[in-house]
């Protein structure tokens, strides 16, 4: 009976760690600017803008269009935040600022992806890469200072990719 107990705790010992969700660093790969920009088809350029209180897109006083914050995105300040980015359940999301290399990784929702969706990924995404900031090759940019201005998406063969398009306000 012990041996029965031992063997089902191990089990779901492995269980769990298999279920586990992989760290951004562990399921992303290197991706050459040619083969998303030059190797396919734009569908869609996407501003992230804030929404000012006229309920258009807000414009600084300084210039500037007014990304989302990517550390604190507030989604109730994101402008027409429920509208779909692509219909695609699958997409290359591709990360090139402030790190080293340009990387991506592949995200799923059944549902496709909204704006809301894609900050909420982009936020977790930087948390994750900032807190590993040696490996990724970060050395200047806060965190806090970043803003997500909006998403390019291009189809590739029969993948889409997505690259943010992230800014220091700085």
């Amino acid at each position: 009976m012990k041996k029965l107990f031992a063997s089902l705790a191990i089990f779901s010992v492995l269980a769990f760690v298999s279920c586990k969700k992989k760290k951004i660093l562990e399921k992303s790969f290197d991706i050459v600017k040619t083969d998303a920009m030059f190797g396919g088809m734009i569908i869609s350029a996407i501003p992230f803008q804030i929404e000012g209180k006229n309920g258009k897109r807000y414009l600084r006083e300084k210039g500037g269009v007014g990304g989302i914050n990517i550390l604190n995105p507030q989604l109730e300040k994101l402008y027409k935040v429920d509208n779909k980015v692509t219909d695609s359940i699958s997409a290359i999301l591709i990360i090139d600022f402030p790190i080293e290399k340009r990387i991506g990784y592949e995200i799923y929702n059944k549902n496709g992806f909204t704006k809301r969706d894609i900050a909420l990924e982009l936020s977790k995404a930087y948390s994750e890469i900032y807190s590993e900031k040696e490996k990724y090759g970060i050395c200047c940019d806060e965190l806090t200072d970043l803003e997500l201005i909006g998403i390019v998406s291009y189809k590739v063969g029969k993948e889409i990719y997505l690259e943010s398009n992230v800014e220091s306000k700085k």
